[in-house]
Formats: C-alpha cells, sequence, structure tokens
C-alpha cells in the first residue's frame, strides 16, 4: 500500500526536507505473491503531489529495457517490439508545507489528476 507508505512519509519529514524514491517500473514477474504496484514517475509524482505538501525537483524514467514478444505469445503479437520499456522511475521533491487534513480515501480523483482523463488511444 504504497499511499500509506507516503502518508507516513510525509508525517515524519520536516518541511525543507527532501525525498528520492526509486523503484522498478517494467522488469519480470518476481517477488511474488508480493509484486502489487509499479509505478511511473508521473504516479510517483502523485504519491508525493502537492495536495500533500511536496513539490517535485525532478523526476523521470532510466535504464531502459528492449523487449520484444516471444514465439509463445498469441500468433498476433510474436516477435513484435515493445517500445517505452523503462526498469526505474524515481521522484526527487521537497516537502514545502504541512497538510495533515489530505486523506487519500476522501480525495476527489479528478482534483488529484487535474481533471485530465484516461487516454483514448
Amino acid at each position: 500500500m504504497p499511499w500509506v507508505a507516503a502518508t507516513e512519509i510525509n508525517k515524519i519529514l520536516e518541511i525543507g526536507g527532501h525525498i528520492f524514491i526509486e523503484t522498478q517500473f517494467s522488469f519480470r514477474s518476481h517477488k511474488r505473491l508480493w509484486n502489487f504496484f509499479q509505478f511511473s514517475d508521473l504516479g510517483l509524482e502523485l504519491l508525493f503531489s502537492e495536495y500533500m505538501g511536496f513539490k517535485y525537483i525532478e523526476k523521470g524514467m532510466s535504464n531502459p529495457i528492449v523487449g520484444r514478444f516471444s514465439i509463445y505469445a498469441d500468433n498476433y503479437l510474436q516477435y513484435i517490439p515493445i517500445k517505452g520499456l523503462y526498469c526505474h522511475s524515481e521522484f526527487f521533491g521537497q516537502k514545502v508545507k504541512e497538510n495533515n487534513t489530505f486523506k487519500w480515501d476522501t480525495s476527489d480523483i479528478n482534483d488529484l489528476l487535474n481533471n485530465s482523463t484516461y487516454p483514448l488511444h
């Protein structure tokens, strides 16, 4: 439950303090049954957002991976290259204000995502 970890980090980090998070993004299935979440740099930015009192300084994706569907995939996918794979995502931010009233379970997702919508294509 990364949102719980983000909330706990927010509680102990002082205003002016910095946070650096690096996590896996795309990788083989591993640490089963305990691999529940993978985050992009934008996902990490949402976890440590301005609503919690953070500002992002830098974020990104690193360690590109070359992928291709194997012979064991469905026929229409076999050997097709997979683009945009990265091993890691990172977020570097700073706590700039206290916000003890933020709650994940009562927040409006549209506000958190600046009223963006899921891409149609």
